[in-house]
């Protein structure tokens, strides 16, 4: 397969942001289809979607086995509108990241429906149809 400069697609990936506890997040907006669920049944469902990595020692070469955390909040804004953020201690770390911007996308649409738009940018910019 031949590659030219139209096939780049620039996202719009939210700032690292550094808070409390030396922790970072990325927030991202997004907006759906349909009307999301009150936000008790949105906390129960974003506690869900935490996703742990484990570094192992002998893979990486490290002194003992690493293990960070992806946590997941999400605050609905409106009945189509949710603020959505990947909070971690780790933030460099690929793993997190991919998460956050290829993952995450495909999971929260899995469990709220069909995503309208990320960070104001249509669906297929953030989710490819495999």
């Amino acid at each position: 397969m031949k590659y030219d400069a139209s096939m780049i697609t620039v996202i719009n990936i939210p700032q690292l942001e550094q808070i409390e506890d030396g922790k970072c997040c990325r927030t991202y907006l997004y907006r759906f289809t349909n009307p999301l669920p009150e936000q008790n049944v949105i906390d129960q469902i974003a506690n869900s979607l935490e996703k742990r990595f484990t570094f192992s020692k002998e893979l990486y070469e490290i002194p003992e086995d690493v293990e960070i955390s992806a946590s997941i909040f999400m605050k609905r804004l409106q009945d189509d509108e949710a603020r959505i953020s990947v909070l971690t201690d780790q933030p460099e770390e690929d793993c997190i990241y991919i998460f956050g911007i290829y993952t995450l996308p495909r999971k929260i649409e899995e469990r709220f429906g069909i995503v309208e738009s990320i960070q104001g940018e249509q669906r297929e910019t953030w989710i490819r149809v495999k």
